[in-house]
C-alpha cells in the first residue's frame, strides 16, 4: 500500500454530501488475463477530516468509443460506509429511548447497505417500538397508530404517513417485497420527523423553553416547587399557586386538578389538603381551593 498525495471528489458521511477528499493511501491490483484494475484507497474529508474507504473497479476490456479519438472506460465506485444520497442523518439521539434508537439505527444501516427488505421491516418495527414506549394500546399496529393521533402525540396527517410505513413493512415481511431506495428514504424521513417531535425537540425544549405540562409527574414536580413560596395554612386555588405558569396547564388543567384531588383523598399527596370551592380574585367561576399543609 503506497502513501498518496492526490485528491478525489467523494461522498462524506459526516458532511452528508460530496466533498473533496485527500487520498491518504492507495493500493492498485491489476489483472492481466482480463484487463481490469481494482483500486483500494483510504480517504479523508478535507473539511471534517472523517476517514472512509473506497474501492474503484476500472474495466478496460469493456471500454467503448464515444468519439473518433476518445474512449469511455466503465468504472464502478464503492464507498464504505455508503452515504445515502438526499438524506441528512439526525444529530444527537440521546433523548430517544435506547430500544427505539437501536431499531431506527439498524434500519438506517439496512437502507445504507441496500438490504431493502430488511429495511422495510425495520422501519415498521421502529413505529411499533415508539408505540410501546408511549404505552399506546391496541391489538394491531393500525389501531396503535390511530391511538398516537387520538392522544394528541401526533397529527392525523402524521398518522396517515405512519400507515404508509406500516404498508411498506407488511409488504416486506409477508410478501418479501423490496421497496425502492427513494421510498425507503422517504419513509426514513417520516420516522425521523416522529423522533424529532416526540423525543429530540421535547428534550431540547425542556432544557429552557416553557412547554405544556401534560404528564401528572411533571405537574407534581412543578407544584412542589411552587409550594415552597407559600405558608402553611394558606387556602388558595391552583391559579394562585401556579401564577403565570398556569398557562402551562393549557388543555390539561381540569385533568391535573382531578388527579391532584384523588391523590390527596388517597393520601398519596400530603403537601396540600382539599379546601373550599369559592370565588377568587374576581375570577368569574368558583374555583377549587387547596390548603397548604
Amino acid at each position: 500500500m503506497a502513501k498518496s498525495t492526490s485528491e478525489t471528489y467523494s461522498p462524506c458521511e459526516s458532511c452528508d454530501r460530496d466533498t473533496w477528499h485527500q487520498v491518504l493511501y492507495k493500493h492498485l491490483y491489476s489483472e492481466h488475463d482480463y484487463r481490469i484494475d481494482t483500486i483500494h484507497q483510504m480517504l479523508q474529508c478535507k473539511g471534517c477530516k472523517t476517514l472512509s474507504f473506497q474501492k474503484v473497479i476500472i474495466d478496460y476490456e469493456s471500454a467503448y468509443p464515444i468519439s473518433d479519438d476518445e474512449w469511455e472506460v466503465p468504472k464502478e465506485i464503492f464507498n464504505f460506509p455508503r452515504v445515502l444520497s438526499g438524506h441528512n442523518k439526525l444529530g444527537d439521539l440521546w433523548d430517544v429511548p435506547k430500544l427505539v434508537r437501536e431499531i431506527y439505527t439498524q434500519s438506517l444501516y439496512a437502507i445504507r447497505d441496500e438490504s431493502n427488505i430488511l429495511a422495510g421491516i425495520g422501519l415498521r418495527a421502529t413505529v411499533e417500538a415508539i408505540c410501546n414506549d408511549q404505552t399506546i394500546q391496541g391489538r394491531t399496529l393500525d389501531k396503535r397508530i390511530d391511538g398516537l393521533a387520538k392522544t394528541g402525540l401526533i397529527s392525523q396527517r402524521d398518522a396517515e404517513r405512519l400507515h404508509a410505513i406500516r404498508f411498506l413493512g407488511n409488504d416486506a415481511a409477508h410478501e418479501i417485497r423490496s421497496s425502492t431506495e427513494s421510498n425507503l428514504i422517504t419513509a426514513l424521513r417520516i420516522i425521523e420527523h416522529l423522533l424529532l417531535t416526540l423525543y429530540v425537540l421535547d428534550g431540547e425544549a425542556g432544557g429552557g423553553l416553557e412547554t405544556i405540562i401534560r404528564s401528572p409527574e411533571k405537574f407534581l414536580e412543578l407544584l412542589n416547587k411552587k409550594l415552597e413560596t407559600f405558608r402553611t395554612g394558606e387556602e388558595i386555588p391552583l391559579r394562585k399557586i401556579y401564577g403565570k405558569d398556569i398557562r402551562r396547564l393549557h388543555g390539561y388543567a381540569s385533568n391535573h386538578e382531578t388527579f391532584l384531588i384523588n391523590e390527596i383523598i388517597n393520601s398519596n399527596y400530603t403537601k396540600l389538603l382539599i379546601g373550599k370551592v369559592d370565588n377568587y380574585a374576581g375570577w368569574k367561576e368558583k374555583l377549587q381551593h387547596f390548603v397548604v399543609a
